[in-house]
This record gives structure tokens, C-alpha cells and sequence, in this order.
């Protein structure tokens, strides 16, 4: 009994020690629970002060007209607030009631290891990490505030250059002068009011006068949100775009009324701007703040309320002479310089812009041909006869800088906005057009394109000058211009257009929306918007501002339809879809009864012409060509177009588009380019070709050719003959009238002209090309003419030709007459003509261009052997020569060849050639391109 009374006994002693130290570890985890809580409520109330004091930073700020709310610093507000909602949430949690007993949320006697615990604990740490981070982010926005308020100079100068001006001082005094408030500055364009006032802001003595000066530039695509964003960046403050034009002004007018002394520059202003709508107060409102504006209108300088109006008008000579001084440098005190660069600044008109520009594009020049040159230019425009050919002219500054303008683009654009007499027949409208090119041509205002006698562009002074008058004209003129091309730029500019714009420029640009409504343009006549190639949708109300547009532009963009609202167009004249490769359908042109010009070449998806195309009764041209997917027309609808002067239909369905008898019922059709049904030519009457004075006909199979474009001629008459064997007899009637002849992969053209009938003469064709002939040449036709008149012949792949005067011989041709000689990839040619027997002197010929023909010896083979040349040279007027890749030739010429008169002369990779020939030595080469044996250029 002992011996079990004392083993109860130790067990109860344990079960007492177990007891009593797990009630005392509760306790004392219980006491740290309760102290850690009251740090967190003590750390918690030290965050919320310094949180409070971080907003009334903010908020003196923003009394000064400061946004301090970076993102680091809006993160850790809410940060801030948010934990102190937690924190609030799991004190009253944790608190005890009125007995000292835990809520039943948390147990009494559980562990501090336990939810409640490490609760409290992580709280803990969070609240210390914010006030870490917060000192830190207080010290930076009062850093911030400081700094910003000592950012805002008093001045910001304006990058341009200073022009004297006789109205420098009378500003000044206006300025200076207590009871005017507000100054207009105003007089025509470029007559220099902006570098007046830009002399004024760049003067530092001047800027003293006041606490800040704010320049902003309005211009005519006044934006008021653009504005007020420039004002508020001014002042150092941040925007968004998100934020509204009331909160932006907020801000502004809080920020200005710290300033006791402003000015406020508003440069180009063309209509009167809301200053209260922007943030800024009222100038007399306010002591000792001033509004100084530029305007070319006196009107809008009343509508501004302005105390005093300063006109601006042009400089004198003396100060014309002195700007210009300065812009063309030290070159024009040259003593054979300085009488020229008077005249060229004297033709400036006393204009700040034009002299500026003129002069800078003369800087340097020291060759007085390019000073005549210059002043020659100046007094072109001048000289153009009649406001039609001004108006011409300044079309063309629509187009980007040095931007080859195609010409029958140029003229279709003129003819539809009535540049050109419509009484006229499309025909000899287009050759107005081309003489009004020639015009200024001759007068240095238009210059040969990139791409040959099809384009012309304008050299870049000339430009400027263009786009500064187009800028610069008054409504009467038709010409003044919107111009953004070229640029760029992604979005269409939202603004305004004065009611005098008539031409609207936005082409070969990136955008790709265009937007949803426009403001009124009610003048406007052109709108450009070829060459967006990433533009897909033209909105429905986009065009709805368009109300009197007759020349309508989406070529080379990426739309697949266009809006309905097209539909309201009605004076509409030209729509030029060209080279839309996208396009599907167009919507019906029902009503369209002006439209003269319909272009949806190279619209490689459209499936069927739109309805109503049968009533287009004055449309005069249309072009349908390489439109693949066009696969049928609707029998009487060609036959409709009364009016339809130019057809092109080349590259085709032909065989399911071209109804001949259709064609013929179109007595005015001058103009057809078509490929030509071979079958059916055999067979049918075609007496209508007669009266077409342009045309090209592709006859034969294009899928193996090359591709054949119309020729960019306006007097061409072109066939193209592809793969077909010409023993046939159906070519006479065709090339009684022929300008210009190709056989592309055809056969037997020995054999062409016993097919043709001997002694028959085809006097008109001027222009021969064979390409790709694989054939023998015969001398069955030796001594008899058959093509007198040839001007050009080409001559590409034409694999067993020994010489040029065995074609002659073969196909009875005379060179007399001969311009030009053009050879390429002939292997078997040795020489280009036998001198002497049918082939005598070539006085005409002014070029020979001869590449890759490998078993080329000379130019010339004389007589029978080249010891005995001819007495006299063969060649008189040669003026450009290009030889490539003759591994053979030797000798240029015979000793008595004669290249005074050579112009260039470009001889490459031809090894064996070491000299030139005296006469070409002598010469006035001003472009030569020589490579020796050795590969040295010389």
C-alpha cells in the first residue's frame, strides 16, 4: 500500500509541475499579445500623422498650382489607407471587454505562436515599413516643391533668328505703358510679326520687366486643349490627357495668380481665343499683366479686345539687304556676287520669311550662274501669265518634297478643278495640261522627275516658296492649302480648317484612322489622301465636311470599301482609287453626273464595276486596268458612257470584258489601251481603231511576256506583239498608223515582212523593240525599205544577231533618222554596223548604249576590213555613250570618228579598252564614268 500510495503521489506531483508551467507560459505570452498590440496601436497613429502631413504638402502645392501626386507617392497613400482600415478592424477584435476577459474572437488561453499572435506581429512590421518609406516619400515631395517653384524661368527663349523692324519700339512702348493691357501685332503673312516678337522674348534686358513670360504658338489648326497643355508644361505643371480642360485651368489659374507681373505671348492666332476657357485671367483684371498677340487679321485683334493694334509692313531696302546679309553670308560682298544677290533680295518683296528662305538656300554659292539662276527663278512665278497657270503651280506644293508627282495624275487633278477649259475635248485637254508643265518648266518651277519624262517634282527652294504663297493667299485665290504630307504623321489632325482653305494635303503619311466627324470645310475643292497605305476605313461622317470636293485622292491605301456618304459628294469629279489593292466593291455611282475621272487601276480585288455606272454620262476617262478579279461587265454598259473620251482595260480578263461592238458605239473614245484579242482581230471589222489617236494593244499570250505597261506618251500608238509567229498576214492594216513596235518571244520574224507584202512602206513607226528572239536572220529583203523612219531601236536577248546591219537587212530598215541604239544581252553581236554599202553616215544618232555582249570586237566594221575606213566619220552628234561589260572590244572608234559633241561617256568592265579616242579626250565630258584595265576610275 505504501509502495502505490507513494507512486500516486510523484505522478500528482508532475501532473502539478505540467499544470502550473503551462499556465504561467500562457500568461506571459498573453502580457507580450497585449504590449505588442499597443505598439501597433502607437506605431499606427505615428503613420497616420505622417500621412497627414504628407497631404498638406499636396495640398500647398497644389494651391501654388503644383501636382506633386507622383505614382510612387499615390501607391503609398493608399497603402497607407489601407492598412489602417486592417489594423482598425483587428484591434477591436482583439480588445478586451469590461470584465479584463478576450472577446470569444480570440482564445485566452491559447499561445502567442497562435493566429491572433503572429497577426499582430506582421501588422507590426507592415505600419514600421510604411514609415520608413513614407519619411522618405515626404522629403522627396517637399524636395519636389521646392525645386519645382525655382524651375519656372522667367523667360524661354524661342530658337530663330532676329530681323530689324521699325516697329520694334512701338511695342516696347505699349508694353511699357501702364493702361495698356493688351497689344495685336498684326500684317500679312511672312511679313515677319512672329520674329518680331521672338526678337522681343529672346531679349533678356526685356524680360526682366516681368515675374514669367509664356509663349504659345495657336496657329490656324487652333486646338485649345493643345494649348492649355502648352501653357500648363510652361508652368511646370504635369497633365494628362485623362484629366479635363476645366481641372487642367484649375490648376493654371491657381498657379498664375502667384505672379504679379506676366505676359502672355500668343503667336499666329487666327480666330479669338477664350482665355478663361484656358486657365489664364483676364490681362485687366489683373495689375501689371499684359497680353501681347500676332494676327494677320485687324478683325481678330478687335475680337480680342486689344488696346493697341501695331501693323507690320514689309522692310525697306536697307533692311531687306541687311536680313538677307545675314542669312546668305559673307559670299555676297563678292564683287561679281553683290549686284546679282541685290536683284535676288530686292525680288524678296521686303517678305522676312521669303528673304530668310531664299537667302539660307544661297549661303555660300560662289559661282555667279547659280545667283543668275536664282534671280531668274525669283522672277518666274511673277512672270507666269494668268492666275490658271499660278494655280497650277501651287498644286503641285500639295505633294511632298522631292516627291515625284506622276503627270497624269498632275492633269487629271487640274482638269477636275476646272484648271483647265472642260469645253475642250479630253484629248486636247490633256495636252493643255502637258503644255502648262512645259510652261513651268521653262520657267525653272518644275524640274524632270525620278522617273523620266511621266513625272515631274520641285526642287525645294521652289517649294518653300510655293507652300509660303499657298499659306499665305487670300480666299479669292482658290489656292490656299492644308498641307501635312510626307510627314509621317499617324493621326489626322482634328482641327479647324479656315472656310478660305481650298486644298486639303494629308497623302504618304502612316495613319490609320482617320476621324469619325470632321469640322465643317465647306471651300475645299482637292482632299489628297494617297499613299496611307495603313489607312483601312474611311468613316461614314469623315467625308460629310467635304460638301464641295471635286478631286477626291485614296490611291495606294489600304481601304477595302468606301462609306456611303461618299453619296453626298455630288460635285464630285475625279475619285482616284489607283493601285487600292485591298478595294473590293465601290458604292453605287448612281447620280455622280459630274464625275469626269473614275480611276481604280491596279485595284487588284474589285469584282464587278459599281451599279449605276451606266448613268455617269460626263465621265470622260475611266481606267479598270490589272483588276484581275474584274471578271464581267454588264453587256450596255461601256456602250452608255457617252462622254468617255480615255479607256484603259489592259492586263485584263480580256476575253470576258472587251466587246468590241461596244467600243465602237464610243464616238468620242480617243485613247484605248487594251490587250487585243488575236482570234477575233483575224475576223473582225475594226474600222473605229482609225480615229483613236492613242492607243496600245497587247496582242498575243501575257502570261509568258514580260509585263507591258501603256506607254506614258500622250502621242504614242503602241502594239505589243507577244509569242506568236509572225508568218501571218494580219498585221498591215494594224501598223499603217503605228508609232512604236514590240515583239516580245515571237517567231519567224524573218518571215515578217514577206507577210507584211513587199514594197509596202510603214512610214509611221518610229520606235522598234525585239526581245528574246532566238531565230535566224535572212538578207530576203536587201535594198528595199520598208521602215524609213526609225528613231529608236532596242534590242534585248536577241541571241544570233552578228550586227545591226544584218536586222537592217532582214527587215528593211533605214537609219537615217536614227536617235537612239539601245542593246543588251546580245551574245553573237561582234559589231554594231558594216560602214558603207547600205549603211552610210548616222548624223542623227546622239546615243549608243551597249551591255553585256561578249563577243563585241568594235563599234564600227568599215568596208571589209578596218584598214580602209570611210574618208569622213559615221558619226556627228554622238552625245552619250554607256558601254558595260564588253570583255572584248578594244577600239571605241575609227581615228575619223568625230565625239566632240560628247556629253557622257561611262565605260566599264571593258578590260582591253585602255584609251579614249582623241576627239572624245577633247571633248566637254561633264559626266564620265572610266574604268581601266587595272580597275582604276578615272
Amino acid at each position: 500500500m505504501e509502495f502505490l500510495a507513494s507512486a500516486l503521489a510523484a505522478a500528482i506531483a508532475e501532473i502539478g509541475k505540467c499544470f502550473c508551467g503551462s499556465a504561467y507560459s500562457k500568461i506571459e505570452n498573453f502580457a507580450k499579445f497585449r504590449s505588442n498590440l499597443d505598439n501597433l496601436r502607437g506605431e499606427m497613429a505615428s503613420l497616420i500623422i505622417l500621412s497627414n502631413s504628407v497631404k498638406e504638402i499636396i495640398a500647398d502645392a497644389k494651391k501654388d498650382g503644383y501636382d506633386l501626386l507622383n505614382p510612387a507617392l499615390v501607391k503609398w497613400l493608399g497603402q497607407v489607407e489601407k492598412l489602417d482600415t486592417e489594423v482598425g478592424l483587428f484591434v477591436e477584435a482583439s480588445t478586451t471587454n469590461n470584465n479584463g476577459e478576450t472577446l470569444s474572437r480570440y482564445c485566452p488561453s491559447c499561445c502567442f505562436s497562435c493566429k491572433p499572435g503572429l497577426e499582430v506581429t506582421r501588422k507590426l512590421k507592415d505600419v514600421k515599413q510604411l514609415i520608413d518609406k513614407g519619411s522618405l516619400r515626404r522629403q522627396t515631395a517637399d524636395a519636389e516643391l521646392k525645386l519645382g517653384k525655382q524651375e519656372v524661368p522667367k523667360g524661354q527663349s524661342i530658337p530663330g533668328p532676329s530681323v530689324p523692324s521699325k516697329c520694334l519700339d512701338s511695342v516696347l512702348n505699349s508694353l511699357n505703358c501702364e493702361d495698356v493691357n493688351r497689344i495685336g501685332v498684326w500684317g500679312m503673312g511672312g511679313v515677319g510679326k512672329t520674329t518680331l516678337v521672338r526678337t522681343l522674348n529672346n531679349t533678356p534686358s526685356f524680360i526682366q520687366h516681368f515675374s514669367v513670360v509664356i509663349w504659345v504658338t495657336v496657329s490656324k489648326q487652333f486646338d485649345k486643349r493643345r494649348v492649355q497643355i502648352d501653357i500648363a508644361e510652361r508652368l511646370k505643371l504635369d497633365t494628362t490627357m485623362e484629366e479635363s480642360m476645366e481641372s487642367t485651368a484649375r490648376r493654371i489659374l491657381q498657379r498664375l495668380q502667384l505672379e504679379e507681373k506676366l505676359l502672355l505671348i500668343l503667336d499666329d492666332v487666327w480666330e479669338a481665343v477664350d482665355l478663361d476657357h484656358l486657365g489664364v485671367p483676364e490681362p485687366g483684371d489683373h495689375p501689371g499683366w499684359k497680353l501681347l498677340l500676332t494676327s494677320r487679321s485687324l478683325d481678330v485683334c478687335r475680337q480680342m479686345k486689344t488696346d493697341e493694334d501695331i501693323k507690320v509692313g514689309v522692310l525697306d531696302d536697307e533692311e531687306s539687304w541687311k536680313l538677307f546679309t545675314q542669312n546668305a553670308g559673307k559670299v555676297v560682298n563678292l564683287e561679281n556676287i553683290e549686284p546679282v544677290a541685290k536683284q535676288v533680295a530686292g525680288e524678296c518683296g521686303g517678305l522676312p520669311l521669303l528673304i530668310n528662305i531664299v537667302g539660307a538656300s544661297m549661303r555660300g554659292k560662289k559661282m555667279v550662274q547659280l545667283w543668275e539662276d536664282a534671280l531668274s527663278e525669283m522672277r518666274s512665278y511673277d512672270a507666269l501669265e494668268g492666275t490658271t497657270v499660278k494655280s497650277c503651280f501651287l498644286f503641285c506644293a500639295l505633294y511632298p518634297e522631292d516627291f515625284s508627282i506622276e503627270v497624269k495624275e498632275l492633269v487629271r487633278s487640274w482638269l477636275a478643278e476646272g484648271l483647265i477649259d472642260e469645253l475642250r475635248s479630253y484629248e486636247e485637254s490633256t495636252n493643255r495640261g502637258i503644255a502648262l508643265i512645259e510652261n513651268l518648266k521653262d520657267s525653272c518651277l518644275l524640274e524632270r522627275g525620278d522617273f523620266g519624262a511621266s513625272t515631274v517634282r520641285m526642287h525645294d527652294v521652289v517649294r518653300d516658296l510655293a507652300s509660303w504663297i499657298s499659306s499665305s493667299s487670300s480666299s479669292e485665290d482658290g489656292c490656299k492649302a492644308f498641307v501635312r504630307s510626307g510627314l509621317g504623321l499617324t493621326n489626322f489632325p482634328e482641327v479647324e480648317t479656315p472656310d478660305s482653305v481650298k486644298r486639303v494635303s494629308f497623302m504618304h503619311n502612316r495613319t490609320r484612322n482617320l476621324p469619325k466627324s470632321m469640322l465643317q470645310c465647306p471651300e475645299v475643292s482637292t482632299l489628297l489622301l494617297q499613299g496611307n497605305r495603313l489607312l483601312e476605313i474611311v468613316p461614314e461622317g469623315f467625308l460629310m465636311a467635304f460638301k464641295s470636293l471635286k478631286v477626291l485622292n485614296l490611291s495606294k491605301s489600304g481601304i477595302e470599301k468606301l462609306p456611303q456618304s461618299l453619296l453626298q459628294l455630288r460635285e464630285l469629279r475625279a475619285l482616284l482609287l489607283r493601285g487600292c489593292a485591298d478595294l473590293k466593291e465601290l458604292p453605287p455611282l448612281r447620280g455622280f453626273t459630274k464625275l469626269q475621272v473614275l480611276d481604280c487601276g491596279q485595284a487588284s480585288r474589285i469584282k464587278e464595276l459599281p451599279q449605276g455606272m451606266e448613268e455617269l454620262s460626263n465621265l470622260r476617262a475611266l481606267d479598270i486596268s490589272f483588276t484581275p478579279a474584274l471578271r464581267h461587265i454588264q453587256s450596255g454598259t461601256l456602250s452608255k458612257l457617252s462622254s468617255l473620251e480615255f479607256l484603259d482595260m489592259s492586263c485584263g480578263a480580256r476575253e470576258r470584258l472587251t466587246r468590241y461592238a461596244e467600243l465602237a458605239c464610243l464616238e468620242r473614245l480617243t485613247a484605248l489601251y487594251i490587250d487585243l484579242d488575236f482570234s477575233r482581230l483575224a475576223s473582225g471589222s475594226f474600222k473605229w481603231i482609225e480615229r483613236l489617236k492613242r492607243f496600245h494593244f497587247i496582242i498575243g499570250d501575257r502570261s509568258y511576256g514580260r509585263e507591258y505597261f501603256y506607254g506614258s506618251g500622250y502621242t504614242e500608238k503602241r502594239v505589243t506583239v507577244l509569242t506568236l509567229c509572225l508568218s501571218g498576214k494580219y498585221f498591215g492594216w494594224l501598223l499603217n498608223n503605228v508609232s512604236a513596235l514590240t515583239f516580245d518571244s515571237c517567231e519567224e520574224l524573218e518571215k515578217f515582212p514577206e507577210s507584211l507584202g513587199r514594197n509596202v512602206c510603214y512610214s509611221a513607226l518610229r520606235f522598234l523593240t525585239i526581245s528574246d528572239y532566238n531565230g535566224q536572220f535572212l538578207s530576203s529583203n536587201a535594198g528595199f525599205c520598208q521602215i524609213p523612219n526609225l528613231e529608236l531601236l532596242k534590242l534585248r536577248y536577241v541571241y544570233h544577231l552578228e550586227s545591226i546591219s544584218q536586222l537592217a537587212s532582214t527587215l528593211g530598215l533605214e537609219f537615217s533618222k536614227l536617235r537612239t541604239i539601245d542593246v543588251a544581252v546580245c551574245e553573237k553581236l561582234k559589231y554594231i554596223f558594216s560602214v558603207g554599202g547600205s549603211t552610210s553616215a548616222l548624223e542623227n544618232l546622239v546615243s549608243i548604249t551597249l551591255i553585256n555582249c561578249k563577243e563585241l570586237e568594235k563599234l564600227f566594221l568599215y568596208g571589209t576590213s578596218s584598214a580602209n575606213p570611210l574618208p569622213h566619220p559615221i558619226v556627228f552628234n554622238l552625245r552619250r555613250v554607256d558601254l558595260q561589260y564588253l570583255p572584248k572590244l578594244e577600239h571605241l572608234s575609227g581615228e575619223n570618228e568625230s565625239w566632240n559633241c560628247l556629253e557622257e561617256l561611262k565605260v566599264l568592265r571593258c578590260k582591253k579598252v585602255r584609251k579614249l579616242p582623241l576627239t572624245a579626250e577633247s571633248a566637254k565630258i561633264s559626266n564620265k564614268s572610266w574604268e581601266s584595265q587595272s580597275g582604276g576610275a578615272g
